[in-house]
C-alpha cells in the first residue's frame, strides 16, 4: 500500500490547514495588483489544479468583512471548499507585500500579527479539533501555520493531529522556516521537531535543516526525520535536486534542472508541495510525483506572484 493510501483506495480530500493573505504585487509606479495567497493555500490550489477530481478544504479563520468575503471568493473560483474556515467577529485577514531583486528572489513586509488566522484555535477545544477535522483523510500544514499560533495553540493543534493521525488520517507537514516568525532556532526547532514526529510525509528543504539541524546532506536529513517516526521524506536539496526516501531507503532522485529564466521564486517551494500531495493521493508513486512537482515548481518561478495565471496552467498540464 502506499503511503498516500487509506485503507488501501486512493484519497479523496486534502485539508491544507494556515493562512491566506491579501497579496500586493508592484505594477508600475505606485500601484499594486491584488491577490490572495499563503504557503498552505498556495499548496491546495496546485493540488485542486493538478488533481480537480480532489476536495481541497482550508482550514483556517477569516472576519466577516468585506475584504476576508472577497478572498473566500477566490478560493471558491479555484475550487478550494471554505467549509472547514471559521469567521470570527472584529477580525480581518493578514496583508503582505512583495519586492523582487533582478535576480528573481524575493522579499515580503507582512501585516498580519492579529489576523484572524493566527486566532483561529482560540477559542477552540482539542475536541472541538478533531471533531472539525475528522472526515479529512490527508492533511496539510507548515512551519508557517505553526508560527504565527500562540505556543498554547501549537499544543493543542500537535495533540489534535495526534488524535486524527491513531484515527487513520494521514498527516504531511513541510518545515517553510522563516526566521523572523520564530524567537529563536532553539524556538523553532523545538515545534519543528515535533511536527516531524507527529507526521507521515516530510518536505524538508536542505538549506533550512543546514541552519536549523546543522544537516547538510539529504541521507542527513533523511535519517533525522525517519528517526522521529515519518515514512515518507522529499528532500529538497536545490541545486542537488530532490530526493524522495521511503522507510529510510532512497527510492529516487531527480536532478536539479534550472528554469530558462526566474522572475519570482515565489511559491515555488507550494507549488512543488500542492503537486507532489496530489500526485501521490490519486496514485502517482514518489519518483513520478516528485517530477510533476518539479516540472510545475520551474514554471511558477517563471511568473510574477503565487499563483500562475489559470490559462498558462492548463496549457502546461496539457503538454
Amino acid at each position: 500500500m502506499s503511503s498516500s493510501s487509506k485503507n488501501g483506495v486512493a484519497l479523496k480530500s486534502i485539508v491544507a490547514i494556515g493562512e491566506c493573505m491579501m497579496e500586493l504585487i508592484p505594477h508600475g509606479d505606485n500601484q499594486f495588483i491584488r491577490g490572495y495567497a499563503g504557503d498552505t493555500y498556495n499548496a491546495l490550489v496546485y493540488a485542486k489544479r493538478f488533481a480537480p477530481q480532489l476536495t481541497c478544504e482550508f482550514f483556517t479563520a477569516i472576519g466577516h468583512d468585506p475584504m476576508s468575503q472577497d478572498m473566500m471568493t477566490k478560493w471558491h473560483s479555484e475550487g478550494v471548499d471554505s467549509s472547514k474556515a471559521f469567521q470570527l467577529n472584529g477580525a480581518t485577514i493578514g496583508v503582505y507585500s512583495i519586492n523582487v531583486d533582478e535576480n528573481g528572489e524575493r522579499s515580503f513586509s507582512y501585516w498580519r500579527k492579529h489576523s484572524a488566522a493566527t486566532q483561529m484555535l482560540h477559542e477552540k477545544s482539542v475536541d472541538e479539533i478533531v471533531n472539525h477535522l475528522s472526515s479529512a483523510e490527508l492533511i496539510f500544514y507548515s512551519g508557517i501555520s505553526l508560527a504565527i499560533l500562540s505556543d498554547v495553540d501549537k499544543a493543542k493543534l500537535m495533540t489534535s493531529l495526534a488524535t486524527l493521525r491513531q484515527q487513520g488520517v494521514k498527516v504531511a507537514f513541510d518545515p517553510n522556516y522563516r526566521q523572523a516568525m520564530w524567537c529563536d532556532v532553539d524556538h523553532a526547532t523545538h515545534w519543528l521537531t515535533e511536527a516531524y514526529r507527529g507526521c507521515d510525509i516530510a518536505l524538508p528543504g536542505i538549506e533550512e535543516h543546514s541552519h536549523l539541524f546543522q544537516q547538510d546532506s539529504a541521507e542527513q536529513i533523511s535519517q533525522f526525520c525517519t528517526g522521529l517516526g515519518v515514512q515518507e521524506v522529499i528532500v529538497k536539496a536545490g541545486k542537488q535536486g530532490t530526493y524522495g526516501y521511503s522507510a529510510g531507503e532512497m527510492v529516487t532522485h531527480i536532478p536539479f534542472k534550472a528554469a530558462p529564466v526566474q522572475v519570482d521564486s515565489t511559491a515555488a517551494g507550494d507549488s512543488f508541495a500542492g503537486t507532489y500531495l496530489a500526485a501521490r493521493a490519486v496514485g502517482f508513486d514518489i519518483e513520478q510525483a516528485i517530477i510533476k512537482a518539479c516540472f510545475i515548481a520551474s514554471e511558477v518561478v517563471q511568473f510574477k506572484g503565487a499563483i500562475l495565471p489559470k490559462t498558462h496552467y492548463n496549457a502546461l498540464i496539457k503538454q
